[in-house]
């Protein structure tokens, strides 16, 4: 059960000094919310290590980031380990709401590590990001686990819910709405045998999303860093991974990946990472 009894909030305010270096302008945390000291980059961006003093998420939490990026400023939002959803009882879940803002110019590169959620767990998760105008950048990354994989536990969570929406000015840019629904320690074998169907997972155990707005990076640009060929080709052998790399309406980048181990596609979107700093505006 929540032990903490009301929300957990985590704000972060970054800005731009005279000297071209982003600083933390304002923060504040409950609990069981941390912040390490900011590591400084070549670049004058900073990158900030969340931490946690829970175990990880449990029955009746309720979390609230607030992030704010101001004009010019690069901030790098990173998270300590894993993040671990625990089994929580029928009726019992948690969620997360995270808003925020990037000014003109300005850079929030959100990057936590990978999510696990238990057998009957249940959680939902809500991104709202503002974007300034054209020059925000965005980096947005989202892994998700199917369970416990090396215990052999596989979409045994009750439901997983994750919600992304994009603003740029008032217009609505982007909206990804994921809602999965698990086996619930094995009481609905249909829902486990849907998402390990050919329709959702296709037989993979880890999803990862990765957004791009704001670089000036192509879909072509994309698709030639992560090493894909031209033309998507079927086979009836099974591959390790499957990456795929596409264009939204506004011009900015969304990649997909599946694979059966989280580091597969975290080495897959490090590549993209990496090669960023070319397209930087």
């Amino acid at each position: 059960m929540n032990q903490f009894g009301k929300v957990s909030r985590l704000e972060l305010t970054a800005a731009f000094s005279r000297d071209k270096k982003t600083f933390i302008e304002d923060s504040f945390f409950t609990s069981p919310f941390k912040i390490m000291k900011p590591f400084e980059n070549p670049d004058g961006s900073i990158a900030v290590f969340q931490q946690s003093a829970s175990a990880g998420i449990l029955s009746g939490d309720a979390q609230e980031h607030n992030i704010v990026v101001k004009k010019n400023a690069s901030l790098k939002i990173r998270s300590q380990s894993f993040e671990k959803i625990f089994k929580m009882e029928e009726g019992e879940r948690a969620s997360r709401t995270i808003f925020a803002t990037v000014q003109e110019n300005a850079a929030l590169f959100y990057e936590p590590l990978p999510c696990i959620p238990f057998s009957q767990s249940d959680f939902s998760s809500r991104s709202q990001i503002h974007l300034s105008d054209k020059s925000s950048r965005l980096l947005y990354q989202d892994i998700l686990c199917a369970g416990r994989v090396a215990s052999g536990e596989f979409f045994d969570y009750r439901f997983y819910r994750n919600l992304i929406e994009i603003w740029r000015g008032e217009k609505l840019v982007f909206r990804d709405n994921a809602f999965f629904e698990g086996s619930d320690g094995g009481k609905k074998p249909a829902a486990k045998e849907l998402l390990q169907s050919p329709s959702v997972f296709g037989g993979f155990t880890h999803s990862g999303t990765l957004l791009l707005f704001g670089f000036g990076l192509s879909v072509s640009d994309a698709r030639k860093i992560l090493g894909l060929e031209e033309k998507l080709l079927y086979s009836e052998t099974i591959p390790a991974k499957i990456v795929e790399a596409s264009q939204t309406e506004s011009g900015d980048i969304a990649i997909r990946a599946l694979a059966n181990c989280a580091e597969t596609i975290q080495k897959e979107f490090e590549k993209i990472k990496t090669a960023l700093t070319s397209w930087r505006i």
